[in-house]
């Protein structure tokens, strides 16, 4: 994540529109003191957090930061924002734009997560931007002038260290209201307790009371009688009993209606039993098979005649075949004294005598099929009454045994219901044993309800039950804070061991994340060669409570008290520059510097060109604002430009009606390749 560009119009010093593009390499801005370079890292820093952070007192003579936000001078801006918009490595933009009027475009969360990745510290929008934009004015300021209480939580802050006395301190408010909650749970405890005993001997007491009232004593025997199983608290007894008794009363009920079905059961089985019944089954049974032979006889009858007449019908089939023989025969006559039907050798006498024989039996085979027929018509006739009472006989025959199978089911269903209900199988064919079973199952019923009245109409039985459901509450309740007294311990000792961890770890959790500014600090300050004997520079914490970050350089010495103005600014730059690129919770890669070199000499200038060339080269942008133009160009020339991450020189001046704005811009291109090469050779 980049800064691409930035928009004011209305913001400050910046009456009208500026954009400002920045190179995605570096940008350098040069121009005199008072002209707005120190405007633009004002913008930058207005639209990630609202505010304006570099102001020591934000109130003065009844004014505050908030009235010089924007522009106040000569004209009326065309509007009042500021714009800043941040491009990641995909080239996809997040913009903020924060107006005078309706504020930021943007929600704290929105520019949080786009800006802060990971495990941000407190405030992250304030610590990126005091992190990423150096100023001129807190060079010293919060570096080496610092506090070493300051000093300590200046890098706390900017990294998201954890503070290991803070943590130790709230181990120890964790340990302290865990063993107060564990208190609390014991002194309920132990009263519970208390309660119960003191309900255990009332109990005892009335218990006692009970089994000296006579009625009440009888009654209770009455309930054990009929729930042997019940529990021995006198409530769940009489729960037990009313439960018994309703049962016991839909049980009567069910044995009362399998009274009334074993009756009719009963009462089928002896009509079907009787004799009358019986003798008209034999008689319909007699009946059927007289019937059966009766039918069976006509049936055959019947047969035979149509039998005759298929006999009939053929032999007169066979005298119309003889008849059209015979007339043949009787036209062509003899010849040469042969017969023309069997050419046997015949006279005329003889052939004539033959054609009279045939004509008989052509006349005697012809006559018989009318008699057949007459004679079928007779045996189907007479057939038809046989058929009828078979008919009859069987309808009777059926209805008996419909008669039987309706037996049937009705005992399957009685069997079914005292399966149904639980109820005794002996008495399925026993109604007047089932009778005295519901008789005395009656005078159960009848001695178990009054045994019910007698101990709910009981004071004692009242105060025995609130008793009871008193005690079974107390040991539920006791329960339970037996479980809380238990886990309240045990929280006890998980509080008091991560207070001891804490304790053991907290000052090397501060440890290790300061390890990481260590070297950087150190290459750094030797990169910007602050002092010519004293090459290095090393940090050193101490405090439980309260936590210390002390500088030495040489032998242990302060380099606040020891350096010169631009020596402690060159050391300042290496210390903010450490914490800067110590970061890991923001991919911003922007850095900007605000007039870095005030105070510092040419010497040291040159080192902190040689330090941003080496942070361009690790892919990170910067953006220096300064006021010599000579060093504006030495930046352009150091700070490497490529195709991908070019540079730009901004000289910005105020106009005739003292708005600024810009000048010149120019783009930085790479250099090309071999210009040296040849150089070397010209």
């Amino acid at each position: 994540m980049r800064l691409d560009f930035i928009e004011i119009c209305g913001f400050r010093g910046f009456r009208d529109l500026v954009r400002i593009n920045f190179g995605r390499g570096f940008t350098v801005i040069t121009g005199r003191n008072g002209v707005g370079k120190s405007t633009l890292c004002d913008a930058v820093e207005f639209a990630i957090t609202g505010s304006i952070d570099k102001y020591a007192v934000e109130k003065a003579a009844k004014e505050s930061l908030s009235d010089y936000l924007w522009w106040r001078g000569e004209g009326i801006p065309k509007a009042h924002y500021v714009t800043a918009s941040f491009v990641d490595d995909n080239g996809k933009p997040f913009t903020i734009n924060r107006t005078r009027e309706s504020g930021s475009d943007r929600s704290v969360e929105e520019i949080r997560a786009a800006l802060c990745h990971g495990p941000a510290p407190d405030d992250a929008l304030r610590q990126l931007t005091r992190t990423s934009i150096i100023r001129d004015e807190w060079i010293a300021a919060l570096s080496l002038d610092l506090t070493e209480t300051e000093r300590f939580d200046l890098v706390r802050s900017a990294l998201g260290a954890l503070e290991g006395s803070e943590a130790a301190s709230k181990a120890k408010e964790v340990v302290a209201a865990a063993e107060a909650a564990h208190s609390r749970d014991e002194a309920a405890y132990e009263a519970a307790r208390s309660r119960l005993a003191d309900r255990l001997t009332q109990q005892s007491e009335t218990q006692a009371s009970l089994s000296r009232a006579g009625d009440v004593s009888a009654a209770l025997q009455v309930i054990a009688a009929a729930v042997p199983d019940a529990p021995p608290e006198l409530t769940a007894r009489l729960v037990a009993g009313r439960n018994a008794l309703v049962n016991g009363r839909a049980r009567w009920g069910r044995m009362g209606e399998a009274l009334q079905l074993g009756r009719e059961v009963a009462s089928a089985q002896a009509a079907f039993n009787a004799p009358e019944a019986i003798a008209n089954r034999e008689a319909a049974s007699a009946t059927n098979e007289a019937a059966q032979r009766e039918h069976q006889s006509a049936q055959q009858a019947v047969s035979e005649a149509e039998q005759r007449l298929v006999r009939e019908e053929e032999m007169d089939a066979i005298a119309a075949s003889l008849s059209l023989l015979v007339e043949h025969g009787e036209r062509l006559g003899l010849h040469d004294d042969h017969c023309p039907l069997c050419a046997a050798h015949r006279t005329s006498e003889e052939f004539a005598a033959g054609l009279a024989a045939a004509r008989r039996r052509i006349a005697s085979l012809a006559s018989g099929v009318q008699r057949a027929r007459d004679a079928l018509a007779a045996a189907k006739d007479n057939a038809r009454k046989p058929s009828l009472a078979l008919q009859a006989a069987v309808a009777t025959v059926q209805i008996h045994a419909d008669e039987l199978r309706r037996l049937h089911d009705q005992e399957a269903a009685h069997v079914d219901f005292y399966t149904q209900w639980g109820l005794d199988h002996r008495f399925i064919n026993d109604p007047d044993g089932l009778e005295k079973a519901i008789s005395l199952e009656r005078d159960q019923l009848i001695n178990l309800e009054r045994a019910l009245l007698v101990l709910e109409a009981s004071q004692a039985v009242s105060q025995m039950s609130s008793i009871e459901s008193n005690i079974s509450a107390l040991r539920a309740e006791i329960e339970k804070l037996a479980q809380a007294v238990s886990q309240s311990q045990s929280a006890v000792t998980a509080a008091r061991e991560i207070e001891r961890s804490v304790k053991r770890v907290g000052a090397e959790i501060i440890d290790e994340r300061l390890a990481q500014i260590s070297p950087l600090l150190n290459e750094l300050y030797q990169r910007l060669r602050p002092h010519a004997d004293w090459r290095t520079i090393d940090y050193s914490i101490r405090g439980d409570v309260r936590r210390f970050l002390s500088l030495k350089v040489g032998e242990g010495l302060n380099p606040q008290f020891v350096f010169s103005s631009g020596q402690r600014r060159a050391a300042g730059l290496a210390f903010l520059l450490s914490v800067y690129l110590a970061r890991a919770w923001t991919p911003l890669r922007s850095l900007l510097l605000d007039d870095p070199v005030q105070h510092i000499d040419d010497f040291r200038a040159l080192h902190l060109v040689e330090v941003l060339a080496a942070l361009r080269l690790d892919g990170r942008q910067v953006i220096c604002a300064v006021e010599d133009p000579a060093l504006a160009d030495l930046l352009c020339r150091r700070l490497v430009s490529t195709s991908t991450e070019g540079g730009r020189r901004l000289d910005i001046d105020l106009g005739p009606v003292g708005t600024t704005s810009v000048v010149l811009a120019q783009e930085i291109h790479p250099m090309p390749v071999g210009v040296l090469r040849g150089v070397a050779t010209a």
